[in-house]
C-alpha cells in the first residue's frame, strides 16, 4: 500500500490526503467497519512552504481524516537553509491554524518517533483527526548527485553525524541486552548480501523491450 514517490515538491501530500479520505468514506458512507487504514505522508521542510501543504491540512482537519503528516525537517531544502526560507521555523505549530494537533520529535531517535507515531495512529482511528509530526533530523550527504554539499557548515554536520539514529538504536539494544554485537554484525552482512545481489541482478539484466513501455501504468487483466 505504498502510493509511490513524487518528483515535485509537496505533490505527494494531496495524494495521501485523498487516500485518508477514501478510508474514512468506506467506513462512514459505505458502512465498511473494517476500513481503519491511516495514511502517512512523508515530506521535507521545503514542502511545508507550498500551497498544497496548507490546503490539505485544512481539509484533513475539517473532515477529521485519519492522516499523519510527517515532516522530515533536515534543516536544508537542497541548498536552502530552513531558517532562511520560512517565517516560522517550528513547522509542527503550523497545524494550529486549522485546529490540528502538532508535535515535534527527535527524528534521530527511532523509539521516540515510534512512540509519537503510535499515538497519532491511535488518535486517527479513534476519529480524532490528523496529526502534524515534525521529526528533527539530518541528511548525511548532499541532496543528490547534483548537490556538492558545499553550503552546510562543517560544525553542523559533525554535530548531527554523532547522533546517527542507526548507531544510537544499536547501542540501546546492546545496552538493554536485547541483542549482541555479533548478531548486529551478522545482520549487517545479511543486508549487504541482499543489496549486492540486487545490484548484480540489475547490472546483468537485459534492457527492457520497447513494447514494455506502457506496462504497470494501468491495471491489467
Amino acid at each position: 500500500r505504498l502510493l509511490g514517490g513524487y518528483a515535485f515538491v509537496a505533490e505527494g501530500i494531496p495524494v495521501a490526503t485523498g487516500a485518508a479520505f477514501a478510508s474514512k468514506y468506506r467506513r462512514e458512507a459505505l458502512g465498511d467497519a473494517s476500513s481503519d487504514l491511516v495514511s502517512a505522508c512523508f515530506f521535507g521542510d521545503g514542502a511545508a512552504n507550498n500551497g498544497q501543504f496548507f490546503e490539505c491540512l485544512n481539509m484533513a482537519a475539517l473532515w477529521k481524516l485519519p492522516m499523519l503528516y510527517v515532516v522530515e525537517n533536515n534543516k536544508w531544502a537542497i541548498g536552502m537553509s530552513h531558517e532562511r526560507a520560512t517565517s516560522v521555523p517550528e513547522i509542527y505549530t503550523k497545524g494550529a491554524a486549522f485546529g490540528m494537533h502538532g508535535v515535534q520529535v527527535d527524528g534521530m531517535d527511532v523509539l521516540a518517533v515510534y512512540s509519537v507515531a503510535k499515538e497519532a495512529v491511535a488518535r486517527a482511528r479513534a476519529g480524532e483527526g490528523p496529526t502534524l509530526i515534525e521529526a528533527l533530523t539530518y541528511r548525511f550527504r548532499g541532496h543528490s548527485l547534483a548537490d556538492p554539499d558545499e553550503l552546510r557548515p562543517k560544525e553542523e554536520k559533525e554535530f548531527w553525524f554523532a547522533r546517527d539514529p542507526i548507531k544510537k538504536l544499536a547501542n540501546y539494544l546492546i545496552a538493554e541486552g536485547l541483542v549482541t554485537t555479533e548478531e548486529l554484525a551478522a545482520l549487517d552482512r545479511e543486508v549487504q548480501a541482499v543489496v549486492d545481489d540486487s545490484v548484480e541482478f540489475a547490472e546483468n539484466s537485459p534492457e527492457p523491450d520497447p513494447s514494455e513501455l506502457r506496462r504497470y501504468i494501468f491495471a491489467e487483466d
